[in-house]
């Protein structure tokens, strides 16, 4: 397979979904044309910032829109990622003095402080501004990258079978978990569907805005189906789900009530683990692979399952 920079994954689908709402962040609803280029927009302001092609780029954020922005702004700019768990984990100071600098969302700043101070690298702040904190903006570092338009083409897609792009998904899973970028910044944004995002996860909060957003794709782990479930007692309006995915196989009861209740199916994802601690060096900027399945979750998503339980 030839090596493509991961970024490609948003650039093919900013170019074939331009117009197709790729995140939903409360009421901010950011479309693949624009999330692409506010993307490039952060990658020139690391850039500036003195990042790198192969340096390492540490990320605290939670999933809000910023995230996917930095992420793939720091892979088109050359750079590996490293989320940091939200909330801060014990692996974060190791990761973080791996970077060359931290990027961290203005609602975790007194923990990016902190972290930044013990692992002695670099501060950026990304998202709204809380006042006069003294720690730079990646926002007064970006500009418009030259042209405007996208640089990376996406040829792993063939656009004869170019996936519509109609799923809605909901987006609770911790992006900054490898399970969480896997089926939310990979598979989602490969696929040109639309990411609804969650930063806290309740049970009542994920149904009300699976339904204001009318979502089709849930991934979760056994915790959030229970949560699910218990929130849909009493009920008479539920989210209609296409297909749901969990991290590991449900227990035989939960799986059976959740099925029923909502009218759906859920499969099970093998291999992967939701951790905040990224793959090994060598292998941190391969592109995403595409396993062989069947597919599952959003139309053109592609992932590795084992047998329902």
């Amino acid at each position: 397979m030839t090596a493509l920079s991961p970024a490609t994954v948003l650039a093919g689908s900013a170019d074939r979904h331009a117009d197709t709402v790729a995140v939903v962040d409360g009421r901010a609803r950011v479309t693949y044309a624009e999330l692409w280029l506010e993307a490039r927009c952060y990658g020139a302001g690391l850039r500036a910032a003195g990042v790198r092609d192969g340096d390492a780029v540490a990320l605290l954020a939670p999933n809000v829109v910023d995230f996917p922005r930095v992420y793939y702004g720091a892979l088109a700019a050359g750079a590996v990622v490293l989320p940091v768990g939200v909330p801060v984990g014990p692996h974060a100071d190791h990761l973080a003095r791996e970077a060359r600098l931290l990027v961290c969302h203005t609602s975790q700043l007194a923990a990016g402080r902190r972290l930044s101070a013990r692992a002695g690298v670099p501060l950026l702040t990304v998202g709204p501004a809380r006042g006069l904190s003294g720690v730079p903006r990646l926002e007064d570092l970006c500009d418009t990258p030259p042209g405007g338009t996208a640089t990376f083409a996406d040829p792993d897609v063939d656009p004869a079978a170019d996936p519509d792009g109609t799923d809605v998904v909901l987006g609770c899973l911790p992006l900054g978990g490898r399970f969480g970028r896997a089926v939310a910044l990979t598979g989602t944004f490969r696929a040109g569907a639309t990411l609804v995002l969650l930063s806290r996860f309740t049970g009542p909060a994920a149904l009300d805005l699976m339904l204001r957003e009318e979502v089709t794709v849930f991934h979760g782990t056994s915790a959030m189906y229970a949560a699910l479930l218990d929130a849909a007692r009493g009920r008479r309006v539920l989210p209609r789900l296409r297909h749901c995915v969990s991290r590991a196989p449900l227990p035989p009861s939960l799986r059976q009530r959740f099925t029923s209740t909502f009218d759906t199916v859920v499969h099970v994802a093998e291999g992967e683990r939701d951790s905040p601690v990224p793959d090994p060096p060598g292998g941190r900027s391969r592109p995403a692979r595409r396993l062989r399945s069947r597919r599952l979750g959003c139309h053109g998503e592609r992932y590795r399952y084992g047998p329902a339980s």
